[in-house]
């Protein structure tokens, strides 16, 4: 027991404990910390990978705005030809072609970036593997004699494929604030109180995801003994090397019970959950809806009123909505980033442990 004296207090003993809303914060920052060590991990798998990776991002988190730019060009130059009755200017031609070069910029960069993210996750998976593998055979076999020692190795293997998603999601999130921040320097040109009110919109939704997504944390670090026994009664109900006994002792019975059981409290947890989720998320949901399109509403008036041109509407249209959506993507990406950062405690805490007998 010794040995797993050097894990943290697990975050569905910290709900129960304590279950409050900031307790839940807290724990979410703290576990933060364990991003930097995982970063290392992600750049030994495979570091010109991750540099291309990290590069085509940046490129293509500069597309949205080029091609709003050049839509507004488009079309006040069509709405200049119409009005005086003129035909198109030659370069009218020139901004149609830059903006086809842009699209199809945006489609090959993309199929660049999936194809990157798919050598990237071969290439870490095999090295977090075995680097797991290394480390377990170091330990020593009377850590494998603890059966909290072997939650703990459950959530640590899990993890180390896992939390892949999180991984990818911390590149994601590099494109999502390059494109916001472009995008909202042109908004805020305009009015920076457009931009505030959008900020201010998506918030609750933020708040809101995060604390149901520890939750659900929470829930799963709880259920972590539970799945673990469900696996062995199924494993266990299901095998020819077992089924001689089972016949003899009459356990069938007994095994299907106990399995759907304790599946039941699983199920019940989770639909339970799950039905607060979409309670709440619809309400922050609506709450967003509305501060777009009052952003929306107000860039109508102005251009109604004269101020502004339709070419400069569907500028700021098209940067309001998209600014609108990667806001909630950013929000969304750094909740699901802090939760499973969660998820990556055992991991570390894993590597962490050092064996008393050293060969």
């Amino acid at each position: 027991m010794a040995a797993l004296s050097g894990f943290p207090k697990g975050p569905g003993v910290l709900m129960t404990e304590q279950g409050t809303f900031w307790s839940s914060w807290g724990e979410r920052l703290s576990a933060l910390r364990n991003i930097p060590p995982v970063l290392k991990i992600v750049w030994r798998s495979g570091p010109t990978v991750v540099s291309m990776g990290l590069i085509m991002r940046v490129l293509a988190s500069f597309l949205p705005l080029g091609l709003l730019a050049i839509t507004k060009l488009i079309i006040d130059a069509i709405v200049a030809a119409v009005a005086h009755h003129q035909p198109v200017q030659p370069r009218f031609w020139w901004l149609v072609g830059a903006e086809f070069a842009l699209a199809v910029a945006g489609t090959i960069l993309a199929r660049i970036i999936d194809f990157l993210d798919a050598v990237f996750a071969d290439k870490y998976t095999r090295h977090v593997s075995i680097e797991v593998m290394r480390h377990a055979s170091q330990l020593d076999l009377v850590t494998y004699e603890d059966p909290a020692f072997y939650d703990r190795l459950e959530r640590a293997r899990v993890q180390a494929t896992d939390r892949l998603g999180m991984i990818q999601s911390l590149g994601r999130l590099v494109q999502q604030i390059i494109t916001t921040i472009t995008l909202s320097v042109s908004i805020m040109i305009f009015s920076p109180w457009l931009m505030l009110l959008l900020i201010i919109a998506v918030v609750p939704a933020f708040l809101g995801e995060s604390h149901f997504a520890f939750l659900g944390y929470a829930k799963n670090f709880r259920q972590t003994p539970i799945r673990r026994e469900l696996e062995y009664l199924r494993v266990l109900g299901g095998s020819r090397e077992a089924a001689k006994e089972l016949k003899l002792f009459g356990l069938a019975g007994f095994l299907t019970g106990r399995f759907t059981s304790l599946w039941d409290k699983i199920y019940e947890e989770n639909v339970e959950l799950a039905r607060q989720r979409l309670l709440a998320g619809s309400v922050f949901s609506v709450i967003g809806t509305v501060g777009y399109y009052s952003a929306y509403a107000f860039v109508i008036w102005k251009t109604v009123a004269g101020s502004l041109s339709i070419g400069t509407l569907t500028f700021l249209a098209g940067a309001i909505q998209q600014a609108s959506s990667n806001i909630q993507q950013i929000f969304s990406t750094l909740s699901s980033i802090a939760d499973q950062a969660l998820f990556l405690t055992d991991l570390l805490a894993f590597f962490e442990m050092k064996p008393t007998i050293r060969s």
